[in-house]
């Protein structure tokens, strides 16, 4: 007998078996939970249809355990990530204190790496390595800290946005997690060909993010929400200027949709999600949402139709923040005039309940209408002096030695002086219409005409100065007009007064690209009018000393040259032996007219109609000679 021991014996086998029992179900265990943690991440559904494919370099599919991502090689960043919330999220694990490139993506996609966002922070730049699902929401272990820390995770923020409201909002979000779980959603969209200075990522316009609030209780956040559901949609600009509070950004999940072309709450029953798209955080009343407009370029003047919804309130349009003067068509449509000083950007629409924002940039032809001119003040008014509102019409206080003000400041019939009217100021109360249109109807406006004096030619090129005051209740919105003659108004742009209780300007407003407001002859009168709307009854509005100097509060620029009077050719006569003379011009002053006269002493001119030439243009007449004298000139068009 052998001494070695039993080779497995049955016993040792028994328990191998049990072990690998084990071990395998472990396993299974395990991947379950990653499986299920996965599907956390992404429970409101794929908005883009992202898959794991490794040819698809647009939206390729990315499942942690922390987070889901749609990542675009072809951007270098994700294009959306989403990720679940709650308290158990939260720990006190410290921030990474490095950024990974991410070898888990393709071999054949570019790996952003840290060093490719080396200086982003510069001053001319000024951007951050922005997070999509922040490090703050990853705190519970090492490990999922780091996985945030992921260069895919990444997108070329503004520092000013990072670190300012696109944080404030982080901060909220968690201080909600006593009583609920939040399932978020966020990313970049609008992309041009501004790119890192390392041309490895590009600069989005706009960042968005997407907070379904759901209130703690047993099964599935998806399986707890309901038409009820809070929804917090945000929409930011990418840029410094990015300074408000968080709840100046809210916006629709429809609106986020036009922007980015997906299709969010796939996951929910149809109803509940129609429902939920249109939610706007804190409002009762739908914002607007552009879908679309045509063209999608175009010079100043240009008429740009608009579609979306919810434009019948529209109180103001404005392209690359430039207002524009526009006709609200219907709910769904807007036809807006591009401004003389507007520059390619995106298109904006603002009414009671918010702005909505283009997804796509329009691209203004040309850039700026400018036009270089010697010009000279035309009319100004000082209000220094204007107690109880002003007189109506006042005077100009100071105008061009060869224009006329025809009619001073005024106050159309719907303007009223009722109340205490402020030191310094000239205008009234009553602007209480919501549209300029009816308030025009209602005549609540102010107005002035000029015309140029006799022998002079005018252009008008510009509101070179435009100060204002209103109250708390004074009217919001306006719109600059002009006519010529006593024809229809024309709309200049759309004017808008941010500022209530203290003085404050609008910009030069350039008239020179207005065609019919330039080369007016002597006695053209124009009137020009500033149509206000959206006060209360008794708000207060008016052409204000800012400055508090005597310098024109309200002023006006333009050309005065004087009038061109024609030169008329020189005259060839030439006599034939039949008795006749021969009067010719050259053929290119056609149009002026000949007359004659037998003496100078008088004025007696008349014209000559006897023959002219087979051309009929007048540039050759014969005449019998007659042994009167006879004097003849040529009268300009």
């Amino acid at each position: 007998m052998s001494n070695l021991p039993p080779h497995n014996p049955p016993r040792r086998r028994l328990v191998l078996a049990y072990v690998s029992i084990v071990m395998v179900l472990l396993l299974v265990a395990l991947r379950a939970d990653a499986t299920i943690d996965i599907t956390l991440q992404m429970q409101l559904g794929n908005p883009s249809g992202a898959i794991v494919d490794t040819n698809n370099h647009n939206h390729y599919l990315v499942q942690r355990t922390v987070e889901a991502l749609d990542y675009s090689d072809n951007l270098g960043e994700p294009v959306w990530a989403s990720w679940d919330l709650t308290a158990g999220d939260v720990g006190t694990n410290s921030r990474s204190a490095n950024f990974f490139t991410d070898t888990n993506l393709p071999a054949n996609f570019y790996r952003v790496t840290d060093n490719d966002y080396n200086g982003v922070g510069a001053t001319n730049v000024n951007l951050n390595r922005g997070h999509l699902c922040p490090s703050e929401d990853r705190t519970d272990t090492r490990a999922d800290n780091d996985l945030v820390f992921f260069m895919s995770n990444i997108m070329p923020q503004s520092a000013v946005n990072n670190q300012g409201v696109w944080d404030q909002f982080e901060n909220y979000c968690r201080s909600l997690l006593s009583t609920n779980e939040l399932l978020i959603i966020c990313g970049p969209c609008g992309f041009g060909t501004n790119r890192i200075p390392s041309g490895k990522a590009y600069v989005p316009d706009y960042v968005w993010k997407i907070a379904v609030v759901v209130p703690t209780n047993s099964g599935t956040a998806l399986s707890r929400i309901t038409n009820s559901t809070r929804v917090i949609a945000l929409k930011i600009p990418n840029t410094q200027q990015a300074t408000n509070l968080w709840q100046d950004y809210v916006t629709s999940v429809n609106q986020l949709q036009v922007d980015t072309g997906f299709t969010f709450f796939t996951a929910l029953p149809a109803g509940v999600a129609s429902v939920l798209r249109g939610v706007v955080d804190g409002q009762t009343n739908p914002p607007p949402v552009i879908y679309a407009f045509s063209p999608t370029n175009g010079a100043a003047y240009t008429n740009v139709f608009i579609t979306g919804t919810n434009f019948s309130a529209a109180t103001a349009v404005a392209f690359n923040g430039v207002g524009a003067s526009f006709t609200v068509n219907s709910a769904t449509q807007i036809t807006a005039v591009v401004p003389t000083n507007g520059t390619s950007g995106l298109i904006s629409i603002t009414t009671g309940s918010g702005t909505a924002i283009s997804s796509n940039s329009f691209t203004v032809i040309g850039g700026p209408v400018v036009t270089v001119y010697p010009t000279n003040l035309l009319a100004g008014w000082d209000v220094s002096g204007c107690t109880n509102y002003g007189v109506s019409p006042l005077a100009a206080a100071t105008n061009s030695p060869n224009m006329t003000v025809v009619t001073g400041l005024s106050r159309g019939s719907g303007v009223t002086t009722s109340g205490s009217a402020a030191a310094r100021g000239w205008g009234g109360t009553g602007f209480t219409n919501v549209s300029p249109a009816a308030a025009a109807a209602t005549n609540e406006y102010v107005s002035f005409t000029l015309a140029a004096n006799a022998g002079y030619v005018v252009s008008y090129t510009s509101v070179s100065r435009f100060d204002y005051r209103r109250s708390t209740g004074g009217p919001t919105n306006g719109v600059l007009q002009y006519r010529v003659g006593l024809g229809a108004f024309v709309d200049v742009t759309n004017l808008s007064y941010p500022v209530a209780n203290s003085g404050a300007s609008i910009g030069p407003i350039d008239l020179a690209g207005i065609a019919p407001l330039q080369n007016l002859v002597a006695g053209t009168n124009v009137t020009f009018r500033i149509v206000n709307c959206n006060g209360g009854s008794g708000g207060t509005w008016y052409v204000f000393d800012s400055a508090n100097s005597s310098a024109p509060d309200l002023a006006l620029q333009g050309v005065v040259v004087p009038a061109v009077v024609p030169v008329p050719p020189a005259l060839a006569i030439a006599f034939t032996n039949s008795n006749s003379m021969i009067i010719t011009w050259p053929a290119a002053a056609a149009g002026f007219g000949l007359q004659q006269n037998a003496d100078l002493t008088t004025t007696n001119w008349t014209a000559v109609t006897n023959a002219v030439s087979p051309a009929g243009d007048r540039s050759q007449v014969i005449l019998p000679c007659s042994s009167v004298k006879n004097f003849f000139r040529l009268v300009g068009p």
